[in-house]
């Protein structure tokens, strides 16, 4: 597997965790029938979704299906951050948690952009949980929704096909947000105890599992050695980017999703982000708000 998800496994060096799965966050979700309609393709730049959007608003259909709760808009936000500020600046700001880019003008343009997306959310988004989000988009009721490709699993349960129901692509931008499931082992006295955590460990990193879980949970193997001809192309798709990510060095963990920073951090990152997307707060206050939340989460 790749060396920064294997790290993630790991306890002082030894191995510590068994991962089931890679889940990619930066995702945008679409219905097919809604953007053929309305003349509009999967957007490739944030001013091509935000054209768009606005295009869809005027035809009287929901832009972006959105759950107004937090770790929703935390996804939102870490997708347009990678999206508009690059890998570089995604790992200073989101892993080494670098004062000076979490107040810089490319932060200023990051919340930016979130208070153009705010505008595309219906007026009844406040607690809705995500798969009812993405019902909206399979419905037809909004054409996009930015979220993990457990959404997928979402529509290929419904009966939805890829690339004819729905349309699948990364967010506009660089790189690869990750998100990995896993078992954790903790010490345990017995050879007993001992081998059966050695055999749960096995079943869940061995071929099959990696392939009959991750083709019904919409994510794709961590080990990258699993054969994905039954898998549909929108994880050949994350499959190709994670490896192109993992040799360009822009294979990040999502913040929002507990990859890159412990509770405290990514909370007080959070409660940020949902604060300014439910105010009318500038995006100058945010940045200030933000890098003193997370000086004092320290």
């Amino acid at each position: 597997m790749p060396a920064s998800i294997a790290g993630h496994m790991k306890c002082e060096g030894s191995w510590c965790a068994a991962p089931v799965n890679v889940h990619r966050i930066d995702w945008i979700w679409a219905n097919a029938s809604v953007l053929a309609e309305n003349g509009i393709s999967m957007p490739t730049s944030w001013e091509e979704f935000n054209a768009a959007a606005t295009k869809l608003k005027a035809a009287g259909i929901t832009p972006l299906a959105h759950g107004g709760q937090a770790w929703q808009d935390a996804t939102v936000f870490e997708a347009v951050a990678l999206g508009i500020g690059g890998p570089e600046f995604f790992h200073k700001a989101f892993v080494e948690l670098d004062g000076d880019t979490l107040k810089s003008d490319t932060m200023k343009a990051v919340f930016d952009q979130m208070r153009t997306m705010r505008g595309f959310v219906d007026s009844n988004f406040s607690g809705r949980d995500w798969n009812l989000a993405t019902a909206m988009v399979m419905n037809g009721e909004a054409a996009f929704q930015i979220m993990g490709d457990w959404a997928k699993g979402e529509f290929l349960a419904a009966g939805k096909r890829p690339g004819i129901d729905f349309l699948c692509a990364s967010t506009p931008g660089d790189g690869f947000l990750y998100n990995v499931d896993s078992f954790a082992m903790f010490d345990v006295d017995g050879a007993d105890k001992e081998e059966g955590q050695m055999l749960l460990a096995e079943l869940i990193v061995g071929k099959n599992f990696q392939k009959v879980f991750n083709m019904n949970k919409g994510s794709i193997p961590a080990r990258v050695d699993v054969a994905l001809d039954d898998f549909d192309p929108c994880a050949h798709t994350s499959a190709q980017d994670m490896a192109a990510s993992n040799a360009g060095g822009s294979l990040l963990p999502s913040y929002a999703h507990g990859m890159a920073l412990r509770g405290a951090q990514s909370g007080a990152i959070t409660d940020v982000v949902t604060a300014h997307f439910n105010s009318d707060m500038s995006s100058n206050e945010a940045v200030d708000m933000l890098a003193s939340a997370v000086a004092n989460s320290m």
